[in-house]
């Protein structure tokens, strides 16, 4: 969500009520109340940035896009703004459009951060560790940060596959590289999941817990539609690597539009590392042309465990 959030100590009332709102995910009343306080006339470009994120998040696509672009001519700083048009544009299936509006925020951005413009890093945390005090809190509290370099590594990876294939690499090659590379990452989200506070091993605890990551690393955005222990379904309306992917041109290529079947299997590393028993399907993807990746996590009952208790019994 690449929202204004700083300075709330100015903050009206009505700003307060209009932020308050969209972050309960009750769009219409903060669209209300952001009308309001345009009125006041007191720092339109966050007024008009934090609109365009509520209007895209209610669906309405080409008002956020108007006011997207209202913030980026009122505004000095910038970077935000155009963080907030690039996610307008993903959500209108405008993929090329939306990445070059994420390079122009890192451009922007690093204009004002010279520390970050040549940095070769593996995650968002790996930068910030390498970073001045002064950056650190920028990029560790700030969202639209973190897609910025979300961003700038899914380019880097694709470009160096891409080059990689140029010299005659095989697909099945690369693709085995894309999964071995998924053994560490079940135990990253595991400690992580204990780091937040999220308990038990359930599908609900597996799904709150792949979404919460996301939420934290910039990418993408997760919404756990069924909540049940034995079976939760999440939706990604919107996926930085489906993007990058189509921005590059990419996905005509054999390897690349696989990137579903990889995606299937990241989620399933992290849900095995949770629960041995548990398992994550895709019912439908961006890269087979569905509105969004829809999937869900299943808690496989151990039979084998049940006789056994049956036995004892």
């Amino acid at each position: 969500m690449a929202v204004y959030t700083a300075d709330k100590i100015n903050w009206s009332q009505k700003l307060r009520m209009a932020y308050k709102c969209a972050a309960n995910g009750d769009y219409e009343n903060a669209i209300k109340h952001y009308k309001e306080v345009l009125k006041e006339g007191t720092n339109n470009v966050l007024i008009y940035n934090n609109l365009a994120d509520v209007y895209m998040n209610a669906g309405k696509l080409d008002e956020a896009l108007v006011c997207a672009e209202e913030a980026i001519n009122k505004a000095q700083q910038r970077e935000v703004s155009y963080v907030t048009l690039g996610e307008i544009y993903q959500a209108k299936g405008e993929h090329k459009k939306s990445v070059e509006c994420i390079l122009k925020a890192q451009e922007i951005f690093e204009e004002s951060v010279p520390e970050l413009k040549d940095m070769v890093f593996d995650s968002i945390e790996e930068v910030i560790k390498k970073l001045p005090t002064r950056v650190k809190f920028d990029i560790a509290s700030n969202d639209w940060i973190r897609i910025i370099y979300l961003v700038k590594l899914i380019r880097a990876n694709y470009e160096t596959e891409r080059d990689y294939i140029k010299k005659g690499v095989s697909w099945e090659l690369l693709l085995d590289i894309r999964r071995k590379s998924l053994s560490s990452i079940g135990q990253k989200y595991l400690w992580s999941k204990e780091k937040l506070g999220i308990k038990g091993n359930d599908a609900l605890a597996i799904a709150n817990t792949y979404g919460a990551m996301c939420a934290i690393i910039g990418s993408p955005k997760v919404r756990v539609r069924e909540k049940d222990k034995g079976s939760s379904s999440i939706q990604i309306p919107a996926c930085w690597q489906y993007s990058v992917i189509k921005s590059m041109g990419l996905d005509e290529g054999p390897g690349w539009i696989k990137c579903s079947c990889m995606c299937a299997e990241y989620i399933n590393a992290v849900a095995c590392a949770i629960n041995p028993n548990a398992s994550f399907e895709f019912s439908s993807t961006l890269a087979d042309g569905h509105k969004c990746c829809e999937g869900k996590f299943k808690i496989r009952i151990d039979t084998n465990k049940d006789i056994r208790k049956l036995i004892r019994v």
